[in-house]
């Protein structure tokens, strides 16, 4: 009786061990140890296509306005006003030898006769000066342009000096719009100084 209950007593010290050991077949997962903080992976948005822009078109620009006619009655008109404003200065006392008549200057931008306004203009002022000699002027001005030389002020007081001629009388037509302008000035070949000069404006 009592190795029976010695076995039994054994028997139940062993099943009370094996309960408190740990089960290796239990279904808890194995804890799993942290390396470092992680972030939940995002996942990749697409690509914006990329935008393309419109061709760029120049539109040709607006042509520009037509040049209003010259008239040659209000060029005659011009011509004779400066005329009468030379006649009334009292720089034309002072002119005591041959005058050098530049052709006017056209810088209206439109065809002018140049040539026959300013034989009108000299035509009005032979009574009051006295200009050089018409062909050696022409011929000068021939080897002027042959040489290449340049119609600028300099090239005139050569011109002027070379013809006899003491003093320039030069002129120059311009445009405002539809109003014209002719500008004329009196200048002593010798010293350089600017005996006259004024204006007249018309349409």
């Amino acid at each position: 009786m009592n190795a029976f209950r010695l076995t039994f007593v054994l028997a139940a010290s062993v099943a009370l061990a094996a309960c408190s050991m740990p089960n290796p077949y239990s279904s808890q997962p194995a804890p799993v140890r942290s390396t470092g903080p992680s972030t939940p992976s995002q996942p990749q948005q697409p690509l914006p296509p990329p935008v393309v822009q419109p061709p760029v078109i120049e539109m040709p620009a607006a042509p520009p306005a037509p040049i209003p006619e010259v008239r040659n009655a209000s060029l005659e008109r011009l011509v004779d006003g400066l005329a009468a404003k030379l006649k009334n200065s009292a720089a034309l006392n002072e002119v005591a030898g041959p005058v050098l008549l530049d052709n006017i200057r056209n810088q209206a931008g439109s065809p002018v006769d140049t040539s026959g306004l300013t034989a009108r203009l000299r035509a009005s002022l032979s009574g009051q000066l006295r200009f050089a000699d018409g062909a050696k002027v022409s011929s000068l001005r021939q080897q002027l342009a042959y040489q290449g030389g340049r119609a600028d002020m300099a090239a005139l007081v050569r011109l002027g000096k070379q013809s006899g001629a003491d003093y320039l009388l030069s002129t120059e037509l311009t445009r405002s719009g539809s109003n014209l302008k002719l500008q004329g000035q009196l200048m002593e070949l010798a010293s350089g100084e600017l005996l006259w000069s004024d204006s007249v404006s018309g349409r």
